[in-house]
């Protein structure tokens, strides 16, 4: 009987010594995995941890760069913008210069545009009240001659009314028989004399106005000459001034040229400026969005290891 027990007690004690050694493998097994789960969620979080501030000396890197770009480019832009602003000062004022001589010259063409209209007017004038003399003078000319011309006739018909009357109280006696041919007579005789006065006074009115349209066409001739010279003299005053006139027009389109090339430039140098902020708006919405992305990985990273783990406690309490 005691070497039954002893057997006995031989055959149990390994079955507790296995059984506990299982428990206690499996304890430290759960226990290193839980580390090593641990340390390589640490690792993997400091690394996690360096490549962030990696990323963030590089982004402070970029934007001390870009900053130092910035404040280039805009020196660059300020020294350009003030020669422009120098050199286009030094256009508007030789522009300027032009401008007042150009007004020099109009003003003085202008003087002379006047004073030659003056003389114009002034002999103009000498020439109407030339010509009203002469017609004055022609006119007088042609009264008197019409004078002397009826002064002349009267006597003659003075003269004749005597003779008439002589003869008629010389031939009182035969008034009677002949008044009928003597009437017919002195009606023929006046007739022809009035016939002759009247030539006379045509002949000597042609003659006259031959005369008045010879005088007339030779001072018009000589008018007309004068008037061809100024007329030429003046368009080719008129052609200088046309020629001035295009100049200061070429001048005026040059300047509108340069304003609106000033204009465009203003509006690039804008454009740029704007495309420089949005360039730094984007990179700025670039790296909140990378944040987020970072931030949620690692939330989702958490989320999975915390699921992992509660999985592995599951299954391990399962086998336990």
């Amino acid at each position: 009987m005691k070497k039954k027990k002893k057997h006995q007690k031989r055959t149990k004690e390994p079955e507790i010594n296995f059984h506990r050694l299982a428990k206690i493998t499996s304890l430290t097994l759960s226990k290193a995995y839980k580390n090593f789960k641990n340390k390589q969620k640490i690792n993997k979080l400091k690394k996690i941890r360096l490549k962030k501030r990696e990323e963030a000396r590089e982004i402070i890197k970029e934007k001390k760069e870009l900053k130092l770009r910035e404040e280039q480019i805009k020196k660059d832009l300020e020294e350009q913008r003030h020669k422009e602003q120098e050199e286009l000062r030094m256009r508007k004022e030789k522009i300027r210069l032009k401008t007042e001589e150009q007004k020099l010259k109009t003003e003085e063409l202008r003087l002379k545009t006047a004073e030659q209209r003056l003389k114009t007017e002034e002999q103009r004038r000498k020439n109407e009240e030339e010509l009203r003399m002469r017609d004055k003078e022609l006119r007088l000319k042609t009264e008197e001659q019409r004078r002397k011309n009826e002064e002349e006739l009267r006597m003659r018909d003075k003269e004749l009314r005597l003779k008439t009357e002589e003869q008629r109280l010389k031939t009182e006696e035969q008034r009677l028989k002949t008044e009928e041919q003597k009437r017919k007579e002195q009606e023929e005789l006046r007739m022809r004399e009035e016939k002759q006065r009247q030539q006379d006074q045509k002949e000597k009115r042609r003659k006259n106005k031959e005369q008045k349209l010879k005088d007339l066409e030779e001072q018009r001739r000589k008018n007309e000459e004068e008037l061809r010279m100024r007329d030429q003299e003046l368009r080719l005053k008129t052609e200088e001034q046309r020629l001035k006139t295009e100049e200061q027009r070429q001048k005026n389109e040059e300047e509108q040229k340069l304003k609106e090339w000033e204009n465009k430039f203003d509006q690039e140098r804008k454009l740029k400026e704007e495309e420089e902020i949005l360039k730094v708006e984007r990179l700025r919405q670039k790296e909140k969005e990378e944040q987020k992305l970072k931030d949620k990985g690692e939330q989702n990273l958490k989320v999975e290891l915390t699921s992992r783990l509660e999985a592995f406690k599951i299954n391990k309490t399962k086998k336990n």
